[in-house]
């Protein structure tokens, strides 16, 4: 089953499909945590699905400026095109 993630690092989402702030992610185990965790805890919300060992920041604090994480947002479905407006019937 292929997956897909609802959520992506700020600085890879182009700025017109960029959702609300879904989390927090860290760049070095790849995860995104919920908002409302005020830790790097083991219990990412999306990220790989099997870790072989502990983060190196588990347990740190989310805090701001801190250059091992970074907003997570939600992905908008790409902007579909315009159609084509019907010819006028002759």
């Amino acid at each position: 089953m292929y997956r897909s993630p609802h959520a992506a690092p700020l600085s890879t989402v182009a700025e017109s499909r960029r959702g609300r702030t879904a989390g927090r992610f860290c760049r070095d185990c790849l995860s995104v945590y919920p908002l409302h965790a005020s830790r790097h805890g083991g219990k990412p919300t999306d990220g790989r699905d099997h870790v072989a060992s502990p983060c190196v920041h588990e347990g740190r604090p989310f805090t701001d400026g801190a250059p091992w994480w970074e907003p997570a947002v939600e992905i908008l479905p790409e902007p579909q095109p315009n159609p084509e407006p019907l010819a006028a019937a002759n």
